[in-house]
């Protein structure tokens, strides 16, 4: 707010005369300019001015152009709102509701603002009436110009004693809840204490009872003798039957208290044992306990040895299995990619599509509804290619287990996705402001259903914990980290090295594992027929495979994201956030290796972190029994056809020669053979072919946009690098590299 130069309102206040000295650079730029009035006392009213005064106002004729400012304004205050004039007056001026009171009549409200570091406050039975109250106080505290002329909104005073009367109404209001609280807590705590009285007075008069009949000793149950275990009369017809036979009677004597007494005499291949107490079964007990300590000294002739159980095998030929109803959601997610691949595959024939380990990837976006999931790509495998076929230009598809395809798959269903997002089709993906990548949508997520648990560490299990250094090594206390991980699934029972540990029924236990082997990296073992065996152990130079288990993978994916190094240049990190699992599992167990033992190295890229996952057991199946091992394999992704893989060889099997399967692998498998559209040469492919549509700059080799790539060549590396130290095994290291 501007003011006349050489005017204090305070002193012309003090003064009374609101008179004006110009200083001299108001007086012209040359002299005799502005007339006869120049070097003199302009008469300005008090108060606040807007406007700054025309030199030589009022003296000769008007005067205009860029030297002569406007003509002078002053605030005033006259029928004007109280709110309305000291916005108008100080436009910064702010309000501040400081408490409200609510009681049946109304409500009080208190309201402050502050003007100069000096507070004032309204009250009011309303917000604006407290506002207006505060403005008025505001505008006479700063001594504004005819504050007594503002208009006057209601009685300040009745509002004065409506806002005190209420205060004191609510006052009594929360004085009642408050004795009314305590109220309840007294006479909880007294019913309380009244039960607890009740359940001793109870708790007495039953032992008091007790005491005086004595009906039974040990509510007859048998007792242990010295170092025996507590073993009753099934056990003795068992072992020392069937020539056992017992007689009960009942005698005439009492006992002190007056309670009758029973006799037991029993025979056992000849030889009596007698017992008295005061019931039937407790004399027998103390019969049996007798036979039992006087044979485990001198056995009786005939000792019956426990015979070896043989498992009734059912013949499911001929029977029909139907699955059970999905009620959960984790069934019905189940159930939907079940029928999906068999619709997917209904013109494969059997023999090429046995799906013995499954893998679907889901994708959510909004509420986790069974409408709203839809499959993107799966895969379907369990063995990898033949050390021999594997090649160095990119042709072939060397992990052919369901983990690797679909994965695969779900890059090449991204990269569809990247394409449509920067050419401004609807996609999943949302161009970042920087114009550099592109980011999933906060509403899409990312599901993985597998029909079995990943081979490797995640069925690794032990009955004591993994040391620190396996897991997460950023732990400061250097203890055993604690999963967070939600699971909907029942943590199943560790399988122990005791062998008198017993696990519960219908349970199947995973893989026994030191404990020093908990989280280490794994290796699939070579087999000259398949290429692959489908087990998982350390690496031996002799038996193992180049390619690690589908748990290393994951475990460095879910770390990485699964968008692999192609799409890096293209997409930020991509994470799988829930798994669902057909299969019986260990919580803790696929936790530590699917997320724990890389959580220490997690290097943050931009806003995309590492996802911790969940992890749900589906208890639905398609099928009883589980398919046999086999060396073909299926690969889809959305918008793309299903391709069935020749796993030895890493190439697609042509669909329009199915019927000469068996003729192909008689003979010359290769000539039916072509490279596949997932293979990392293809995908590569489509991925300069996206750069080239964006106008996006791109390099010429792979194996420099592998390289290229710092941000995820540094995240990889990181990781590899923590599990190395933590004792945790090394990488493999790929002996074809790429020169594409």
């Amino acid at each position: 707010m501007s003011h006349v130069p050489g005017y204090d309102p305070r002193t012309a206040a003090a003064v009374g005369t609101g008179l004006v000295s110009y200083p001299s650079t108001y007086q012209g730029v040359k002299n005799g300019t502005y007339g006869t009035t120049v070097g003199t006392s302009v008469t300005v009213p008090q108060g606040n001015v807007t406007y700054r005064a025309q030199p030589g106002a009022g003296a000769g004729r008007k005067k205009s152009g860029k030297n002569f400012p406007k003509t002078l304004k002053v605030f005033s205050c006259a029928n004007k709102h109280p709110i309305s004039a000291l916005k108008e007056l100080r436009a910064d001026a702010q309000f501040e509701v400081i408490c409200t009171y609510h009681t049946p009549a109304g409500a009080a409200i208190v309201v402050n603002t502050t003007i100069d570091g000096v507070v004032y406050q309204g009250e009011g039975t309303s917000g604006q009436i407290a506002k207006a109250i505060a403005a008025h106080k505001a505008l006479m505290g700063m001594n504004a110009t005819d504050h007594s002329m503002l208009q006057q909104v209601v009685d300040y005073e009745e509002q004065k004693k409506l806002v005190m009367d209420r205060i004191s109404v609510w006052q009594e209001l929360q004085a009642k809840k408050e004795n009314r609280k305590l109220e309840q807590e007294k006479q909880q705590k007294e019913k309380a204490e009244r039960k607890k009285q009740a359940a001793q007075v109870r708790s007495a008069k039953e032992n008091e009872l007790n005491q005086a009949n004595k009906k039974k000793e040990n509510n007859g149950s048998p007792t242990a003798g010295d170092g025996s275990a507590h073993l009753d009369y099934g056990y003795l017809l068992f072992r020392y039957g069937p020539d056992v036979s017992e007689t009960t009677e009942k005698l005439e004597e009492k006992t002190e208290l007056g309670c009758f007494q029973f006799k037991c005499a029993l025979k056992v291949q000849g030889f009596t044992f007698e017992s008295t107490c005061t019931s039937k079964k407790g004399a027998r007990n103390q019969a049996v306990k007798l036979a039992l300590d006087a044979f485990a000294a001198n056995p009786p002739p005939v000792v019956n040895e426990k015979k070896r159980k043989i498992p009734f095998k059912r013949n499911n030929e001929g029977e029909e299995y139907t699955p059970i109803e999905p009620v959960e959601f984790q069934d019905k997610l189940a159930e939907k990619c079940w029928n999906f691949v068999t619709e997917k595959t209904a013109t494969i024939i059997s023999q090429l599509k046995i799906r013995r380990n499954l893998v679907v990837i889901v994708k959510v976006e909004g509420k986790e509804d069974l409408e709203n999931c839809e499959i993107v790509s799966f895969g379907n495998g369990t063995l990898l290619v033949k050390k021999e076929n594997m090649s160095c230009d990119g042709n072939v598809i060397n992990d052919c287990t369901a983990e690797s395809l679909a994965l695969r798959a779900f890059r090449r269903y991204l990269l569809d996705q990247v394409e449509l997002c920067l050419t401004g089709k609807s996609s999943i993906y949302t161009k970042d402001r920087s114009g550099g990548k592109c980011s999933i949508k906060k509403s899409v997520k990312f599901f993985l259903y597998t029909n079995s648990c990943p081979m490797g560490d995640c069925r690794a299990i032990s009955a004591k914990p993994p040391p620190t250094s396996a897991m997460d090594t950023s732990n400061p206390d250097n203890q055993a980290p604690e999963s967070n991980v939600k699971s909907d699934a029942k943590s199943e029972p560790m399988e122990t090295d005791n062998a008198s540990a017993k696990p519960v029924k219908g349970w199947m236990p995973q893989k026994v594992s030191k404990v020093e082997d908990l989280g280490k990296i794994t290796f699939f073992s070579t087999s000259s027929d398949f290429g692959s065996s489908e087990t998982t152990s350390a690496y031996c130079e002799e038996t193992s495979h180049c390619i690690v288990s589908p748990s290393d993978k994951l475990a460095l994916r879910q770390a990485c994201g699964v968008q692999g190094s192609i799409l890096f240049s293209l997409s930020n990190p991509v994470y799988i956030s829930h798994y669902f699992i057909n299969r019986s599992f260990n919580e803790a167990a696929i936790s530590r290796a699917l997320f724990l033992r890389t959580k220490g190295s997690h290097v943050k890229v931009g806003k995309d972190v590492p996802v911790e996952p969940k992890f749900t057991k589906v208890n639905w199946k398609a099928t009883r029994l589980v398919e046999k091992r086999t060396k073909w394999g299926l690969i889809w992704a959305k918008n793309h056809e299903v391709e069935i893989l020749f796993t030895p060889h890493g190439k697609q099997y042509h669909k329009d020669k199915q019927d000469a399967v068996q003729k192909a692998l008689a003979g010359d498998v290769t000539s039916y053979l072509a490279p596949s559209e997932y293979c990392t040469r293809a995908l590569f492919t489509a991925c300069v072919n996206v750069c080239k549509k964006a106008k996006k700059s791109y390099p010429q080799k792979y194996s420099v946009n592998k390289s290229a790539n710092t941000w995820y060549r540094n995240l990889k590396t990181t990781v590899l690098e923590h599990m190395k130290t933590s004792g945790l095994g090394e990488w493999s290291v790929n002996p074809c590299k790429p020169d594409y």
